[in-house]
């Protein structure tokens, strides 16, 4: 597989390709990955072309992402492309719809292409899958239509309303994998400690779209071993005024110092909103109830 990096308009791919399939893939959720295994069966001679930024996200600076780089990259070289290409989308966005058709055959060896039935392309987004059709020809263009679940239809937007509502069972299901934070385990005020629950308080390495403030059930990878805990999303009330948002896991039967360690956390279940408690003692209570409710789910 070649992955090309901010691919510009006045690059060319060097490989003869036989089929390409497009888009945003923002989230990389169950039906992006349909539509790559649809491409994927008309030729193995396949590529993916993408956007180095999500589009939605470069035009709203307070949307964050659903999946970091790296594991979004790990995604689609699961699936072995001939190439994947990042367009550079500040520099591609400035094409118009026609530009960037021909850009699309002339510099990325388009013949036959598979998209989602709903794609807009070209400056202000005018260009269409219409547009498409007229310029490559019906027989060489894919439609791919809406992915449903239950009766819904799958999409980004939806899954990011999961999330705000705790949902996470559901988001999980349309990502068609568990949602997941990565990042290095920093010291902390030490007060799960004090408290008998000793927490990991994880910086991420990305600034990821957080599920609603509350505690979770989840899984945690540490140096390839698992390790069930909860984790608690958001400003911890009870114990200090603030405003600043803290990731903190607690790793069931586990003491380990692993300060500047790694971890990977995968969401699971969620358990309960974020409360202010009255006191310590009730708050060691209900952590103690959410820890029995993860064991015994």
């Amino acid at each position: 597989m070649k992955t090309y990096q901010d691919f510009s308009k006045d690059e060319f791919v060097e490989n003869k390709i036989e089929v390409t399939c497009i888009g945003a893939f923002d989230g990389l959720h169950r039906g992006h990955i349909e539509l790559i295994k649809k491409t994927k069966k008309v030729d193995n001679n396949y590529q993916i072309v993408t956007f180095n930024e999500i589009p939605k996200i470069y035009f709203d600076n307070n949307l964050k992402p659903l999946l970091d780089k790296k594991n979004r990259n790990n995604i689609f070289e699961e699936y072995k492309p001939t190439n994947l290409i990042y367009l550079k989308f500040d520099e591609i966005n400035k094409l118009s719809a026609n530009e960037f058709l021909k850009f699309l055959d002339i510099n990325i060896n388009t013949n036959k292409i598979v998209v989602g039935k709903d794609f807009k392309f070209g400056k202000d987004r005018i260009g269409d899958v219409n547009n498409i059709i007229s310029y490559f020809g019906e027989e060489n263009v894919i439609l791919f239509s809406d992915y449903l679940i239950d009766n819904e239809k799958v999409s980004s937007t939806k899954i990011r309303n999961y999330l705000d509502n705790g949902n996470i069972e559901q988001a999980n299901k349309f990502l068609g994998r568990k949602y997941k934070l990565t990042g290095t385990v920093v010291e902390g005020n030490k007060m799960g400690s004090k408290l008998g629950f000793p927490t990991a308080n994880l910086k991420l390495h990305y600034e990821l779209y957080l599920p609603k403030f509350g505690v979770y059930g989840i899984t945690c990878n540490l140096d390839n071993k698992s390790y069930e805990g909860i984790l608690n999303i958001g400003i911890t009330p009870t114990v200090k005024d603030s405003t600043k948002i803290k990731i903190e896991a607690h790793i069931f039967d586990f003491n380990n110092n692993i300060y500047d360690e790694i971890l990977d956390i995968q969401i699971n279940q969620f358990i309960r909103e974020e409360i202010k408690f009255t006191s310590s003692e009730e708050l060691i209570n209900q952590i103690r109830i959410d820890i029995s409710k993860v064991k015994n789910k």
